[in-house]
């Protein structure tokens, strides 16, 4: 009986053991669901602009970002024309957005005007994006905010173009400078004049009909028009320069006489394509590749086989198919007598940046998730992979020539933005090429693009993107001025006696007000 006694006590214990534990497991399950409940509601929710119609349902990439960063995304879907239309509805209706991108400089300014921009803290922007920083640096120097700062502060993260800032190069064809037993590339201008004489009269591409010009350019821009000649006597038309402490004009520069010289005594000699005078950027384009003309200045990856950087095809490509052998010859500008040679350059801060709301000025915890998603999707290769291509291995992997393969059924585009795989508008401005164009070109031949690119020199409008008042009234009117006159002393309809009295007529219709008001930006804004 007492042994009865004793296992009914032990069975009772062992059953209240088991419902206190059960109470207790379910009292944690509860707790924890609660917990969950209660961190998935306290996640942050960002808000991204979705610009080309991606799928945001559902996205490893999307995935990615939010497992990372432990936040909700939510986007704002519209098109890329219609951006600005809604962006400035929203405002207008109090609803201003955490974020918009690529103002002009001139709405940037509006923005603060209406004191709709937070601040942003440059420490903030160091801490969370070093690798944005770093390539920022690169191309605008040490302090990277110069021209989008006002009254000390900056109230935007600056977008470039980087490619601009080097991107044009002077380029020859090498088969027919070897045809015409040319075996070294011309340096100086005398050694390029050499060259383009007997493009123009040995019969290059071998038709025996006199038929082939040694350059040609576009007619429609002064500062493209046969810019390798102008920097070879360090005068650049067209833009804003620095020399000394005074901002310079290069038109009006006694360089640009010596280099116009040049210029008609080449038209004079048959040597200048006479049609440059009309040409459009197409006309160039097929004059190149109908092998018509033997040295252009262009944008240097144009000179490269496609898969060494941007990918597509490009003139290398569909002049080496009917050429086997074929090449070009490239520099980044041609000397002058003093050893000077160059071209001009965009300036890459083409739009202001991308700007936050006001509100974000008291939430910068929001603040730094967003500088940190902006980063991780631009420069860190693992969500910059995820979110472009998708998971390694299921939806891609790396070719023999280590550029992306997509695995089918994600060759298909439309299967790839079914999947959610593409290109999102996170940041959607910050384009390092030489980091996104590691994915897209043939590793053997990296080390040739970044070798060519680097012999591009960077002679750009420092003051392209400040605003200049009485510059944007007049500019029109000079620029036309100075083209038409350059065409006629390149062509021989005015003698270059008269390039004194073009420069006097140049500030007479207000060039030297443009002058006065560039220097007092550039002191106010850029000097040292």
């Amino acid at each position: 009986m007492l042994k009865k006694r004793v296992m009914l006590g032990l069975l009772s214990a062992v059953m209240l053991t088991s419902v206190l534990a059960g109470c207790a497991s379910s009292e944690n399950e509860k707790k924890q669901s609660e917990g969950n409940a209660d961190a998935s509601q306290s996640k942050m929710k960002l808000t991204f602009w979705n610009l080309d119609e991606n799928q945001t349902d559902h996205s490893v990439g999307l995935d990615a970002i939010k497992k990372k960063f432990n936040v909700d995304l939510d986007f704002t879907a519209t098109s890329r024309e219609a951006m600005k239309e809604k962006l400035n509805l929203l405002i207008s209706s109090g609803e201003i957005p955490d974020w918009w991108k690529e103002p002009s400089f001139t709405e940037y300014d509006k923005f603060l005007e209406q004191g709709v921009a937070a601040e942003i803290p440059q420490e903030l922007i160091e801490q969370n994006m070093p690798k944005y920083m770093a390539w920022l640096k690169r191309y605008l120097g040490e302090d990277p905010f110069k021209y989008i700062r006002r009254d000390g502060k900056i109230y935007g993260l600056p977008v470039i173009w980087d490619i601009g800032i080097d991107g044009i190069q002077l380029a020859f064809r090498e088969d027919w400078l070897k045809k015409v037993g040319i075996t070294k590339t011309p340096e100086t201008l005398e050694e390029m004049e050499a060259a383009l004489t007997k493009f123009r009269n040995d019969d290059p591409d071998g038709n025996g009909k006199k038929d082939t010009y040694g350059i040609t350019a576009s007619g429609e821009n002064i500062e493209t028009l046969f810019s390798a000649v102008f920097g070879a006597y360090d005068a650049f038309p067209n833009i804003f320069r620095e020399k000394n402490g005074k901002i310079v004009r290069g038109e009006i520069e006694p360089g640009a006489k010596q280099a116009l010289e040049v210029l008609n005594r080449w038209y004079k000699n048959d040597l200048i394509d006479p049609e440059f005078v009309v040409n459009k950027g197409s006309n160039v384009e097929d004059k190149v590749l109908t092998d018509k003309i033997g040295a252009v200045e262009f944008y240097w990856w144009s000179f490269l086989p496609g898969n060494a950087f941007l990918g597509g095809e490009q003139w290398y490509d569909k002049l080496a198919k009917k050429h086997p052998g074929f090449n070009f010859a490239i520099e980044g500008g041609i000397k002058g007598p003093d050893g000077k040679y160059g071209i001009s350059q965009y300036n890459p801060a083409y739009a202001s940046g991308v700007m936050f709301g006001k509100q974000l000025e008291k939430d910068h915890d929001k603040m730094i998730k967003y500088l940190q998603i902006f980063e991780a999707t631009q420069f860190d290769p693992e969500i910059y992979e995820t979110l472009n291509f998708g998971e390694k291995g299921v939806h891609w992997n790396k070719s023999d020539k280590g550029t992306i393969e997509f695995i089918a059924p994600y060759t298909d585009e439309k299967e790839r933005k079914k999947a959610g795989i593409g290109s999102y508008s996170m940041a959607g401005s910050f384009n390092d090429y030489d980091f996104q164009t590691a994915y897209t070109s043939d590793e053997s031949l990296r080390q040739l693009a970044k070798d060519t690119r680097a012999k591009g020199t960077r002679n750009i409008d420092i003051l392209a993107p400040l605003d200049k008042p009485i510059y944007n009234e007049t500019q029109d009117k000079l620029k036309q001025y100075t083209l038409q006159t350059y065409i006629d002393f390149i062509t021989g309809r005015k003698p270059l006696s008269e390039f004194d009295s073009f420069v006097a007529e140049w500030n007479k219709m207000g060039g030297d007000k443009v002058l006065d008001e560039a220097q007092k930006i550039y002191d106010e804004n850029l000097k040292s």
